[in-house]
């Protein structure tokens, strides 16, 4: 249950956010990191006293997350983790692999040596991440540099949502299975297709990525 663990408002980096937004930043990093299981209930007050807030904030945090989909309100259940859901999982990898398998290819021999310099960085971040959310916002950070170049930032901010909807289900899976680390070593594999040009080639690969990453979510939520 949440609320468990000792924390305050303040570990949050960024201080410019208002208390609520700050609470749903901590809620939102233990719901996406798997650190709070799907249908995991949600206590208000017991929120509140995590936190040493009145139930004011916590309840506008929560509103926040309900809205983002990471929580849902039922009836006799009350406030609780949103449920994984594998139908949502594979249509959201399939709008995927529509977008980034077009991003890969406008992007295909378009490096410039500052994109190179991010994407190397994003990639030593992965390598050195020992948690479930570091880990996630350096496979996001890299797949940004990835695409960024293809010069398209309309595809770029609809993949960004629909990456932020897939990661509950990454989170959830390198949680609960060892497909971490081929996944993110592929990596390597699909910046040298980029960076030698080979679209098809490097497009394909994308793709079979996403399935083999939405192929071990599904396992795992089968398995649950």
């Amino acid at each position: 249950m949440v609320g468990m663990k000792a924390s305050a408002v303040n570990e949050v980096e960024n201080i410019s956010l208002s208390i609520s937004e700050r609470i749903a930043d901590v809620l939102r990093r233990e719901i996406v990191s798997a650190e709070v299981e799907p249908d995991a209930p949600i206590k208000q007050s017991h929120i509140a006293a995590r936190f040493n807030v009145s139930q004011a904030p916590v309840r506008e945090a929560l509103g926040q997350l309900t809205a983002e989909r990471y929580l849902v309100h039922q009836a006799n259940r009350g406030v609780r983790v949103a449920p994984l859901v594998a139908a949502e999982v594979l249509e959201t990898a399939n709008l995927r692999i529509t977008l980034e398998s077009e991003l890969v290819e406008a992007a295909c021999g378009r490096f410039t040596i500052d994109d190179e310099m991010r994407i190397a960085a994003a990639l030593k971040k992965i390598s050195k991440a020992r948690k479930v959310y570091d880990l996630l916002c350096a496979n996001d950070e890299f797949h940004a540099a990835l695409y960024t170049p293809a010069g398209r930032p309309i595809a770029l901010e609809l993949v960004s949502q629909l990456r932020a909807r897939y990661s509950r289900y990454l989170g959830y899976m390198w949680k609960h299975s060892a497909h971490a680390t081929a996944s993110l070593e592929q990596h390597h594999e699909l910046v040298a297709l980029m960076k030698s040009g080979k679209k098809s080639k490097a497009s394909d690969f994308l793709r079979r990525h996403i399935h083999a990453s939405t192929d071990a979510i599904i396992a795992c939520l089968e398995h649950d």
